[in-house]
């Protein structure tokens, strides 16, 4: 028996523009080795926009809010508190690890988060960092830098990397995960006639872990 072909819809329309967002998150200025604010900002705006029109894979949703937390730090002093920023990266390191590891979650007894992590290879700093901002004080803004930068490199080497197509370098990476496979695989799914221009998403064949909502399946 022939195996079915389950067809999705994706908020991204074609897969060169997924490309094209994981090179404005990833890829360094001309002029230095730090990511570009300019294309980390496009970046977001895009996935933004993508927000809007459906959900979106844990991964790419976390390495917008991950980015939107660094630029938010990026602010002049005078515009935004540190008490704002501060809350920016833990909301954004928080939901990153509360939505994988609840995403990995099988036995009908509840696992610890640290168990969960150590499964998958997170690091056990960054389920500190979530349970500290939950249970207790705010953690400082050094550490809070620091494990948002390693979760996007962690995202970069579980997700981006295994994307199909020319990955750009990554600047700073700390090779967490070096080599893991992507969380999901996308092929561009030829639908024949004239594209439509003002058609927001795209028709996509899925392979991987992410599981969205099917619209039928062939």
């Amino acid at each position: 028996m022939p195996e079915r072909l389950q067809i999705i819809w994706t908020p991204w329309r074609t897969h060169s523009e997924l490309l094209s967002v994981r090179e404005w998150f990833f890829s360094a200025s001309a002029s230095s080795e730090k990511t570009d604010p300019k294309s980390r900002r496009k970046a977001c705006d895009q996935v933004s926009a993508w927000k809007l029109r459906g959900n979106l894979p844990h991964a790419i949703e976390s390495t917008w809010l991950l980015t939107e937390a660094i630029l938010v730090d990026e602010e002049p002093i005078e515009l935004v508190s540190i008490f704002a920023t501060k809350a920016s990266y833990v909301t954004a390191i928080s939901r990153f690890v509360t939505g994988l590891l609840d995403s990995q979650q099988e036995s009908k007894y509840k696992v610890s988060m640290y168990t969960q992590a150590q499964k998958i290879g997170l690091p056990a700093l960054f389920v500190d960092i979530r349970h500290e901002a939950t249970h207790g004080d705010m953690p400082n803004l050094t550490n809070l830098r620091s494990a948002a930068e390693r979760a996007l490199n962690w995202l970069w080497d579980d997700y981006w990397k295994g994307l199909e197509g020319e990955a750009p370098g990554l600047p700073g990476s700390t090779g967490l995960r070096a080599g893991s496979p992507g969380e999901a695989r996308y092929q561009s799914e030829e639908m024949g006639g004239d594209e439509e221009e003002e058609q927001p998403g795209g028709w996509q064949r899925w392979q991987g872990r992410w599981a969205p909502k099917p619209i039928g399946t062939i």
